[in-house]
């Protein structure tokens, strides 16, 4: 099974319900998937990991929660997004 699927089954195991659209493949909808989780007390930062360099993309998500950071680094800042919350998630 290719690794978004499994991202995207792992996370509505993990939440309890189906999840907005497809947020492995859509940031809109990984930006959705954040609000959820911020919902459920988490803390959520998206930032360009790499902002001074035009060639190259990098984007770094971050889920806080009770002083612990889960985070995770991706050239697509929807995966990173879905890493990170699994990781959060998963505890």
């Amino acid at each position: 099974m290719p690794e978004r699927e499994t991202l995207k089954r792992a996370l509505e195991e993990l939440l309890g319900a189906p999840l907005p659209g497809d947020p492995a493949r859509h940031v809109n909808d990984a930006l959705e998937l954040a609000d959820l989780l911020e919902a459920r007390g988490y803390g959520f930062r998206l930032r360009d990991a790499r902002p001074k360099d035009p060639a190259a993309n990098l984007w770094k998500a971050v889920f806080t929660n009770n002083g612990r950071a889960f985070e995770s680094e991706d050239a697509e800042a929807a995966l990173a997004v879905c890493r990170a919350a699994l990781a959060a998630l998963s505890g």
